[in-house]
């Protein structure tokens, strides 16, 4: 298993029990205690977690602030990712305007986009996802100005902010480092100010996150449930909490992971 997959799987492993000894951990991935000791040293030096004895935690007030590496990120929650990604595309009509959000969940609805071959207008401030939509001689590419995020691919700035609000577009895929039980927030003051110009640019504003990030919050909010027209999420959420964002007036779509919704 190659080093970013298995910190992806810690980082899993630890979201949902919480904690774990180095011991179960190596039972839950087959890979050696000294090769996982290495990984939890490497993701305790970013701050995503914390050592233990004899294993290591998950510091739940850290994650509001820390964003993984976008490699690890990528792998996190693969399977729910690109099960949400395929939902989102079948949302996509040929001819539409849309906009795809920086992040590993609307880059997943960018690459199944692509792959049905799809006839429509992207607009992008991340150069991944911009690199995807390049191999496709039937989508028309747009890709926002600004200035790169260090360490991501995200475009960020003044110039990203103005080239969204010149748009009004179809439908927007926005992603989300958490979601609470009234609405959603990020990392970042940067990040924010620009999810919150695609919203106000898309006449369907779609929010893409697997279930792992519900009833989460993060440092900075951008918006209610009133700004969206539709989560989709995957069907681990449970039917208690999907009541409760339903109640707070969000239309929520389910998706199988490795299967259709």
């Amino acid at each position: 298993m190659l080093p970013t997959l298995r910190r992806a799987r810690i980082i899993e492993l630890l979201r949902r029990e919480g904690a774990a000894g180095l011991k179960d951990m190596s039972g839950s991935l087959g890979v050696s205690i000294s090769t996982l000791r290495r990984d939890v040293d490497y993701l305790c030096a970013l701050g995503h977690i914390e050592r233990t004895h004899g294993g290591a935690v998950l510091i739940e007030a850290r994650r509001a602030g820390v964003e993984l590496t976008r490699d690890i990120a990528t792998e996190v929650e693969s399977a729910a990712k690109s099960a949400i990604g395929r939902a989102a595309a079948d949302l996509i009509r040929p001819g539409m305007t849309v906009i795809l959000d920086s992040g590993t969940t609307t880059a997943a609805a960018a690459r199944a986009a692509r792959d049905r071959g799809i006839v429509f207008t992207a607009i992008t401030n991340d150069i991944a996802i911009a690199a995807l939509l390049a191999d496709s001689a039937i989508i028309t590419l747009h890709v926002t100005g600004g200035m790169v995020r260090a360490g991501t691919s995200t475009l960020l700035g003044g110039d990203t902010l103005r080239a969204f609000a010149r748009l009004r577009v179809d439908i927007a895929f926005v992603g989300s480092h958490a979601v609470s039980e009234t609405g959603m927030s990020d990392t970042s003051v940067a990040v924010v100010e620009i999810k919150e110009a695609i919203l106000s640019a898309a006449d369907q504003p779609v929010l893409l996150a697997d279930s792992s990030k519900m009833f989460s919050r993060s440092f900075c909010s951008f918006g209610d449930f009133s700004r969206l027209e539709r989560l989709v999420t995957d069907t681990r959420l449970p039917d208690t909490k999907r009541a409760v964002l339903e109640r707070a007036g969000l239309r929520v779509d389910m998706v199988q992971i490795g299967g259709r919704a």
